[in-house]
């Protein structure tokens, strides 16, 4: 079936009914002596709440701190230990199509902890893709990486971001990054972008350390898979840290079924620019910066940014195939680097 053209405010009124965003979230983290700093062994199948902090980009001092949640799932096995994932949404919030991500690594064996970054900051979705950072994601995701580690039942742990979640994933890869966060006293210890955010370069002497892999998809516009095709192409070496799975027909939001049908979007940005203006990286203090100098350490430059750098209409669409790869692709990944054993 052809894709759908429907306007924007259609296609939301579309995404808040059929994804139940509309629904005010409780926040169950208000009362301040539910935060946990550690975790113990029975802390399983439930809300966890922990601090993170607030902040665009990674110049950390003076930042607020800001109480998180997540919903921590243990499978139905039984063992002594076990490794763990966490997953980070992206701008559109926590919707129906990850808790399929949480039952596949449920029942595979993994404990599963998916953060909501958006109800504690009282947003339901972000059609701007600028109310906060790529960063902003990535600091909560180690805040929770921080106290699961804490957990007695846990051992190694994964990371899983998708589209603008999928920031933290990839700048995990780099030390020189994650410096900013813990002084690189901890890390994940494998990290997975699905259709990531991909407009970063640094240095080619950066060096690598968590592996990495993208999956992307070739007929992505939101979020265009050349930037991570760059990405790989310049920090790929021979300790095969860093992978990527290009998909074919794969559009942004190949794994919702909800996007059975498809729908273009006349209003939403494809970033599609590619040059120097448009390409991030990081500075020495930790600011957010594109290759020219400018400054992205909040919503109104990261709005003017994307202005710059986009042009308008992008389509998304469910693809099976695509979604069957991914999940494929996401076990083998982390059985060979959380599991320590070798896949086929």
């Amino acid at each position: 079936m052809s894709n759908f053209k429907i306007s924007y405010v259609f296609f939301v009124f579309i995404c808040c009914f059929i994804s139940s965003c509309s629904t005010i979230k409780h926040n169950p983290c208000i009362d301040k002596s539910l935060v946990k700093n550690q975790l113990n062994k029975s802390d399983v199948n439930q809300t966890i709440c922990f601090d993170s902090i607030d902040s665009y980009d990674f110049e950390l001092n003076n930042k607020p701190s800001l109480t998180i949640f997540g919903h921590l799932s243990f499978p139905e096995i039984k063992k002594d230990k076990y490794s763990a994932v966490i997953l980070t949404h992206g701008a559109g919030g926590i919707r129906r199509y990850h808790q399929n991500y949480v039952n596949l690594l449920n029942n595979n064996g993994y404990v599963v902890l998916q953060i909501d970054h958006y109800t504690p900051r009282n947003i339901k979705y972000d059609k701007t893709f600028t109310k906060i950072s790529g960063v902003t994601f990535m600091l909560d995701a180690f805040s929770a990486l921080k106290l699961l580690r804490s957990h007695p039942l846990i051992d190694k742990i994964g990371y899983i971001g998708w589209s603008q979640g999928g920031v933290g994933p990839i700048l995990s890869h780099f030390p020189d990054i994650t410096k900013f966060i813990n002084s690189n006293k901890f890390g994940f210890d494998a990290a997975i972008a699905i259709y990531p955010y991909c407009s970063f370069t640094f240095p080619d002497n950066f060096a690598t350390s968590t592996p990495l892999l993208m999956i992307t998809g070739q007929e992505d516009m939101l979020t265009p898979e050349q930037w991570c095709k760059n990405l790989y192409l310049k920090f790929f070496r021979d300790d095969g840290k860093i992978k990527h799975l290009s998909l074919k027909d794969a559009h942004h939001g190949y794994d919702n079924p909800f996007l059975y049908f498809g729908f273009t979007l006349d209003r939403l940005p494809s970033l599609i620019v590619f040059n120097d203006d448009c390409t991030l990286t990081i500075s020495k203090r930790g600011r957010l910066i594109t290759m020219t100098q400018k400054d992205i350490s909040n919503s109104e430059t990261s709005s003017r940014l994307l202005s710059q750098c986009s042009k308008k209409g992008v389509t998304v669409k469910y693809n099976f195939e695509a979604t069957q790869k991914t999940e494929e692709t996401v076990l083998n990944f982390f059985k060979k680097n959380l599991l320590n054993l070798t896949t086929n």
